[in-house]
This record gives C-alpha cells, structure tokens and sequence, in this order.
C-alpha cells in the first residue's frame, strides 16, 4: 500500500528571478515566474521520489526523511511571522503551498 503525504512548498521572486522548495525534501528549483518554479518544482519532486523508490528499501525511509536544514526554516518562518505582525497584505513574490504526493 502507498502513503500519502502533503509537501510544503514555498516560492518567492520578482520580476524574471523566482525561487520555490519543497520544505519536506529539501529539493529547490529556480524559473522565471511564479507558475515557472511551481512546475519545475512538481517536476523536481516527481524525479526525487523515482529516484527514492529505485533505491534499496533500507535506504528509501532516510531519503524520504530528509527535510531542508533548519536555518532555512527559521528564516522561512520569520519572513511568515514579521509579514503577520506587520500586518502586510501584500504577499506577492511570496507563495505558500501544499501539494499532496503519494509515496
């Protein structure tokens, strides 16, 4: 039987220069607009869990475990917690979102 899970993603950019990564996996991409990194990202993700699935299972729970360090997290959450307590309503060039995966 396969898993479910949802990844959290999150992109950010301006202009021609966006970013997105996947917070469950550690896997980033970069493009040149908002719907670009999204694609290249769910594209990333598809590619990483082949990849997983083709290894030895010992070695899959290590490979499906692994998540982006934690400095990146903090800074992530931070961006999140001084939008919210500047109470800014403009989010664009910053995206936020889940995509569910089965594994």
């Amino acid at each position: 039987m396969k898993d479910q899970m949802v990844l959290y993603c999150y992109a950010e950019g301006s202009g021609n220069a966006w970013e997105a990564i996947c917070l469950n996996f550690d896997v980033a991409v970069q493009g040149t607009s908002e719907r670009d990194v999204m694609a290249k990202l769910e594209a990333a993700i598809k590619d990483y869990i082949e990849y997983v699935k083709a290894l030895p299972e010992a070695e899959q729970k290590n490979f499906l475990t692994r998540r982006v360090p934690l400095r990146i997290q903090i800074a992530l959450i931070g961006k999140t917690l001084l939008a919210w307590l500047l109470c800014r309503r403009d989010t664009k060039g910053r995206h936020s979102y889940s995509v569910p995966c089965t594994v």
